[in-house]
């Protein structure tokens, strides 16, 4: 974990995709599914956790949803990366990405891993991401069996309220057919600082908490 200084560089308009660019030391890129936690030195009480969206240079591309009272050239305190991100399989070569709540942008930072080991990849989400790489495949959810059936390895992004729904649409199942893993997006405002419980997450022993034992899980992990 690292602490050091950011800035946002640029802003984007397609929110399924990256909402900005911020330029960071190497030390602070988060990995797919990992957090940074990000201040703008105003009197905003807590921090706000940031996901990388893709690579940059100099930096990362960040996932909406950031203050909007951020702007080009806002500086920006940095502590991180923080939590566990997704685990990518060397041996994974049919990748299905399922964006359940809408929100493909902190999925597609698996990309780069995924295609620099000649994985094919789908994305199952309703609203396709503009200008996307042509590699990538997108299917509407009603295709997400077939996806499943197809896959080798499942990573999903869903809010935690989410997940019940989820595993209703999976057929109520813990173990599924595929190796899969969810980024649980929930509140995290301590940042793994304080055990606040706020971002607790129901597992099959008792709880976790996403700001360090996740945010990303096991899908056998979770519990129905």
């Amino acid at each position: 974990m690292h602490i050091g200084q950011g800035q946002l560089f640029e802003l984007y308009y397609d929110d399924g995709r990256a909402a900005a660019r911020i330029l960071c030391s190497p030390l602070l890129v988060p990995a797919p599914g990992q957090y940074l936690l990000a201040h703008d030195g105003s009197d905003a009480p807590l921090a706000v956790p940031v996901f990388q969206a893709g690579p940059a240079a100099d930096g990362f591309l960040a996932a909406s949803p950031l203050p909007r009272a951020w702007t080009p050239g806002t500086a920006l305190h940095l502590r991180g990366p923080l939590g566990r991100g997704f685990s990518l399989p060397a041996t994974v070569r049919r990748l299905a990405l399922l964006a359940w709540d809408d929100m493909p942008a902190r999925l597609l930072a698996l990309l780069p891993s995924a295609l620099r080991l000649g994985a094919a990849v789908t994305l199952v989400c309703e609203s396709a991401p503009r200008d996307l790489s042509a590699e990538v495949e997108v299917q509407p959810m009603k295709a997400l069996d077939e996806v499943l059936a197809w896959a080798d390895f499942l990573a999903v992004d869903a809010e935690r309220e989410s997940l019940p729904g989820l595993k209703e649409r999976l057929g109520g199942r813990n173990q599924l057919s595929v190796e899969a893993q969810v980024l649980v997006r929930t509140a995290m405002p301590c940042g793994a600082l304080a055990e606040c419980g706020v971002c607790a997450v129901r597992v099959r022993n008792g709880w976790r908490m996403a700001c360090k034992d996740g945010p990303v899980f096991d899908w056998n992990e979770l519990k129905e």
